[in-house]
């Protein structure tokens, strides 16, 4: 059975009021414009997978918000319906990749399709480990998407392909 792993970094960040803590950062303008972009664009794939993981920074929670609301929108009417299990994870919280790799060896097996919303550079050094790309960059509210035919348990280097890779830059070129 093929695996899939969504990784959406979230969208920009406000730096605006700088008594805020790093967890209490909120998206700024820019941030608001991206996620919705990207989540618009990819609504109906989006809306097949069967959990999601956020960072309970609030900036990843936000971005995560406008994929949920846009899932919502695009089954709105359908016959579709796909369950769909949604947890803030503190062990999401981290810039590092192997915490992430350890998260994803712990997933349950009957899950296949699974979103996580968090950081860099930990997602871009996991992207790197999982497929042996080398991602130079992997902007804020980026989606990539690997896929693997083996037990979350068994992802380890290079175990798994890049199969999409989109950033708000390039999407709004295309459109």
């Amino acid at each position: 059975m093929s695996r899939q792993l969504w990784l959406i970094r979230h969208a920009k960040s406000s730096w605006d009021d700088p008594s805020l803590g790093d967890r209490q950062r909120p998206l700024a303008e820019r941030g608001h414009k991206a996620a919705q972009l990207m989540a618009s664009h990819y609504a109906s794939q989006f809306s097949q997978l069967e959990l999601v993981h956020y960072s309970p920074a609030l900036r990843a929670q936000q971005t995560c918000e406008y994929w949920l609301a846009q899932r919502s929108q695009y089954l709105k009417g359908s016959e579709v319906e796909v369950d769909l299990q949604i947890t803030c994870e503190n062990s999401l919280y981290t810039f590092r990749w192997a915490d992430l790799l350890v998260h994803i060896q712990s997933l349950p097996k009957q899950i296949n399709k699974i979103a996580l919303v968090g950081h860099n550079p930990a997602f871009e050094d996991l992207v790197n480990y999982l497929t042996g790309e080398d991602l130079i960059k992997f902007p804020t509210a980026s989606l990539a998407v690997i896929e693997a035919d083996i037990e979350w348990q068994d992802w380890s280097e290079q175990s798994a392909y890049l199969s999409l890779f989109d950033t708000p830059k390039k999407l709004a070129a295309k459109l």
